[in-house]
């Protein structure tokens, strides 16, 4: 392996992952839903009783943006909005029935995924692997 393109094939090998993950997701849950909507319900299955202010922090996109994709994602039935008791204009993002079903999907896919990775690797490589990418993510933040 070549040092110098070491940080760059580290890259390239998580985009390539992080890709083969969605399909792999997405096949297995069979959702239609967008880029977006597949990241904004994970967000809200993270982060519960977020408001659409936080998420839209979070994903790093205007407000009216996460407004449009909360409005399609009501529509369908895969959250809800609920009012703050004490502040009337305030409210955050609940999970609604195909909200909840999507969860569930999500966790037997990860449930699965687990097991793929128990079975092909050991404790110690997962333990040193998962210590790597939490460090990788520091140094990112950084930037």
């Amino acid at each position: 392996m070549d040092n110098e393109n070491l940080p760059e094939q580290i890259n390239q090998t998580l985009e390539e992952l992080w890709i083969l993950l969605e399909k792999k997701e997405r096949a297995y849950t069979n959702f239609n839903l967008n880029n977006q909507q597949y990241t904004l319900l994970t967000l809200i299955i993270r982060h519960p009783s977020s408001t659409p202010t936080e998420l839209a922090e979070k994903m790093n996109i205007t407000k009216s943006a996460i407004s449009q994709q909360l409005v399609r994602l009501e529509t369908e039935g895969y959250i809800y909005r609920k009012q703050h008791p004490e502040d009337k204009r305030a409210f955050s993002v609940e999970l609604g029935e195909k909200g909840l079903l999507y969860k569930s999907e999500m966790e037997r896919f990860m449930q699965q995924i687990s097991e793929k990775y128990y079975a092909s690797l050991s404790f110690e490589e997962l333990t040193n692997f998962l210590s790597a990418l939490q460090k990788l993510t520091l140094v990112i933040d950084e930037l």
